[in-house]
């Protein structure tokens, strides 16, 4: 069995190495955090490990798992590299979405085997996150050797793993941010565009509830398109005329988002089977004139 170290004590690192914990695919030595409570925290959860807050204490390992914010990677590469503590041969790897397995180059220097394996997974509750691993995806990207070691060990916890572009990492997160903290942070505008029409916000919720979800059931059952519903898939201008009017009056943020989202359901709905070309330019028309 391969030894790892995690350094960061972060939901996403304590939830893999809780799960390889568990299935015995990787001995946890040492979980590595600034704070001595945040570190003991995450043994905890984990199951295993000692916890430390020295690079100087951690002992040796073959698969390192850099689960620090994104801001700081670079940083904690740079000093894992200085302190000698990673070795030629050793895998090193860090599960953000955003930073590419570049960030790690210090460490490949030093001559270790370096990647980046992003889950595509929402790690609000860990402990939900765990108990609902299997079938995650896993964008990957980096060295070979490193993916070589990384892919069975994910794929022994549940994983799916798919290749990223590193040039075009960045975008490939983005994409993420739509569909998930964005789609978060819609709902949230919904619930106060409802609030501003008088409808209580509990009262909200549950009305927003089932729609939202069947909304997002028909997006995969059907695709974007054949899910597009409302006025501009009606090709009601008249409609949208209206809304965005009350939009302006009432917020400018939430009438940009209005327009911006606007253009991409003319998109889908132009596309349509019989589609009036005619209204949805004109609905375009009406989102674009200020």
């Amino acid at each position: 069995m391969r030894s790892l170290n995690v350094v960061g004590a972060g939901r996403v690192g304590r939830v893999l190495a809780r799960l390889w914990s568990r299935a015995g695919v990787f001995e946890i030595r040492a979980v590595l955090c600034r704070r001595a409570a945040g570190a003991a925290e995450a043994v905890a959860f984990i199951g295993s490990g000692a916890p430390l807050t020295a690079i100087e204490e951690l002992p040796s390992a073959r698969v390192w798992l850099i689960a620090v914010p994104d801001d700081v990677l670079e940083a904690a590469a740079r000093a894992l590299a200085r302190s000698g503590v990673v070795h030629a041969g050793d895998v090193v790897f860090h599960p953000s979405g955003a930073q590419a397995s570049d960030a790690l180059a210090p460490l490949r220097a030093a001559g270790a085997r370096v990647a980046g394996v992003h889950p595509v997974k929402s790690f609000a509750e860990p402990e939900a996150a765990a108990a609902s691993f299997v079938g995650t995806w896993c964008g990957a990207e980096g060295d070979a050797e490193a993916l070589r070691v990384l892919g069975p060990a994910f794929e022994a916890i549940g994983a799916r793993l798919f290749p990223v572009d590193l040039e075009r990492k960045v975008l490939y997160h983005a994409a993420g941010v739509f569909g998930c903290n964005y789609l978060t942070a819609l709902l949230e505008l919904a619930l106060r565009c409802y609030e501003a029409a008088g409808v209580p916000r509990e009262t909200a919720a549950a009305v927003l509830d089932p729609i939202a979800r069947e909304t997002v059931d028909n997006v995969f059952r059907l695709g974007t398109q054949g899910a597009l519903t409302g006025p501009i898939a009606r090709g009601d201008a008249g409609t949208v005329a209206r809304q965005l009017g009350a939009l302006r009056e009432w917020d400018a943020d939430a009438a940009a988002a209005y327009r911006a989202l606007g253009a991409v359901a003319c998109d889908l709905a132009e596309d349509r089977p019989g589609a009036s070309e005619r209204s949805i330019a004109a609905i375009r028309s009406l989102l674009f004139t200020e």
